[in-house]
């Protein structure tokens, strides 16, 4: 029997509790901040209303009940909540434990880095297993949509055969090994993905804006600008990785991700996912409308934790990210941070981020 612990009450911990712990072949535990909403018979259910349920054996928000004792320990956190948690439970781990992210493009590998050193061995996906929400909390989720496959990147991993199988079997779909950790670190997705779709929406913002109504992030809502902007960002993320000794063809562009040939396939595609359908960026009700909420997840992981992470990245290689340096920019003045100044990360805020000085490759 393999003992899992799931760190992290979110959305991914939910899902992965109920898959996971539906396998007889592992024993799943999960630490969390509020261990005692949480019950120990759970079920994900996905929208064909497929269940899995599963048993949790410990539920705590003490890491020294739980870490010493799993072989398997996976993160799933936000990207800003990463080097805190690290921290939290780095005496507790053994050197046989591996240590996964189930998201490496928030900075998981250079959060290791920074916390524990780099002879830990750990591993991360390049994209989330799932999408989906908890149903009721700590006692059920809701799966969204699965993906086709997995990447994940590894390090300090001489039997890397063995997460492979691991992945595989509580996921149940194909999983490939990557070459480099940084190969799961640089994504395309959520760290670019909802800025451009925040910046295209609410790019007319001012401090007393307030909106008539909320939108949807994709959708009917979703349109060839945001389509446009992206595939530019991705084009300039594209120069950073053909920058570094890394295998590029590992990391597709959000067109063949998607297998779009321009920019009209791809609106066309984002609008029919079904998983994305109905999804809002958090707004806070006022008395005659909305305002935007800098402080939401989108913000607050998806700018430090990703444009500036990857904004670092280029800077490194000498790279240009003039679309990049251009969303940034409008973020940075919604959330009150200063990241970027006159194009160049040295703003008062970098030090609160994903921003890497060196990379080890």
């Amino acid at each position: 029997m393999v003992n899992v612990c799931i760190c992290g009450g979110g959305s991914q911990g939910h899902i992965s509790a109920g898959v996971i712990g539906s396998n007889p072949n592992y024993n799943v535990n999960v630490l969390t901040r509020r261990p005692e909403q949480w019950a120990h018979d759970f079920k994900s259910i996905d929208l064909e209303g497929k269940e899995y349920r599963a048993h949790i054996d410990i539920i705590t928000d003490n890491a020294a009940d739980i870490i010493p004792k799993c072989d398997i320990v996976l993160v799933c956190l936000p990207g800003y909540a990463n080097v805190s948690f690290l921290e939290t439970i780095k005496e507790y781990l053994s050197p046989t434990t591996y240590l996964g992210g189930v998201f490496g493009g928030s900075g998981f590998f250079l959060a290791v880095q920074k916390v524990l050193g780099h002879n830990v061995p750990c591993f991360a996906l390049q994209r989330v297993p799932f999408t989906g929400r908890p149903l009721e909390y700590g006692h059920s989720a809701r799966l969204k949509g699965y993906k086709p496959y997995l990447k994940v990147g590894m390090m300090n991993i001489p039997d890397s055969e063995r997460i492979v199988n691991f992945l595989k079997e509580v996921y149940q779909v194909p999983v490939y090994k990557l070459s480099h950790y940084m190969e799961a670190t640089l994504s395309n997705s959520n760290p670019i993905l909802h800025p451009v779709r925040l910046y295209v929406l609410f790019k007319d913002w001012t401090p007393t804006k307030i909106y008539t109504h909320i939108p949807f992030l994709y959708g009917e809502d979703w349109d060839d600008e945001s389509s446009q902007l992206w595939v530019d960002c991705d084009k300039e993320l594209r120069q950073i990785i053909n920058a570094l000794p890394i295998n590029g063809e590992e990391i597709p562009s959000v067109l063949e991700y998607y297998e779009c040939e321009d920019v009209q396939a791809l609106t066309h595609k984002i609008r029919s996912i079904k998983p994305f359908i109905g999804v809002q960026p958090h707004m806070i009700e006022m008395e005659k409308g909305y305002k935007l909420d800098g402080d939401h997840r989108y913000f607050i992981e998806d700018i430090p934790y990703g444009l500036v992470l990857i904004k670092s990245v280029a800077d490194l290689c000498h790279v240009t990210t003039p679309k990049i340096d251009m969303v940034l920019s409008w973020a940075q003045t919604v959330m009150g941070k200063e990241y970027l100044i006159n194009g160049e990360l040295r703003g008062k805020d970098v030090t609160e981020s994903g921003a890497c000085k060196d990379l080890k490759i």
